[in-house]
């Protein structure tokens, strides 16, 4: 489909999710993003009333997708950790734009981010997987949400390791396989 025959709205958020993904939401710059979307900044502001909204927008047009890509699955967190790492190290955009949310001080419980349903949801079946002995029951469910996350992530933001995800993302994504399994053993 031609540019122009994409929707105004669709536009502005991809080129809003380049712009924030590559600027922050204090260095993008409006113009910019209108600019790119082919729109006029009115039209922008139509559409998102402000760069917050537009930048939270942004931020949860990318988790739908990647919560899409990649199907959250608690009895084998080894492997949609993998997985996700894999879609992160594909679209390293997703992995920034999501980092820069967390420099602002965004959650994924943000209005407009992400569903509270969907985060109760990804509790819950962590909790059945518990029950059904997949993952040890010591694990408070948000400490392993939260260590299985930080380990999908490390890659894009240690120091020094801005290509380590372009360079060998299988490598990457079995060592996140591994070190979530090995997380998950029992003591």
């Amino acid at each position: 489909m031609a540019r122009r025959e994409t929707p105004p709205r669709d536009r502005i958020l991809e080129a809003a999710h380049a712009e924030f993904a590559e600027r922050g939401l204090a260095g993008a710059r409006i113009d910019t993003i209108a600019r790119q979307a082919e729109a006029s900044k009115e039209r922008l502001y139509a559409h998102f009333r402000t760069k917050t909204d537009l930048f939270d927008a942004a931020i949860g047009a990318s988790i739908d997708r990647w919560l899409a890509a990649v199907p959250f699955d608690a009895s084998n967190l080894p492997e949609w950790a993998s997985k996700l790492y894999l879609h992160f190290s594909q679209h390293p955009d997703d992995a920034r734009l999501l980092l820069w949310g967390q420099i602002e001080g965004m959650t994924l419980a943000s209005p407009g981010v992400v569903d509270h349903e969907q985060l109760e949801w990804r509790r819950d079946e962590v909790r059945k997987a518990q029950e059904a002995g997949h993952i040890p029951s010591e694990w408070r469910v948000d400490e392993l949400l939260t260590l299985a996350f930080g380990l999908v992530l490390s890659w894009f933001v240690t120091p020094q390791t801005t290509n380590l995800h372009t360079d060998d993302p299988e490598r990457r994504a079995r060592v996140v396989y591994e070190a979530v399994e090995n997380m998950l053993r029992e003591p």
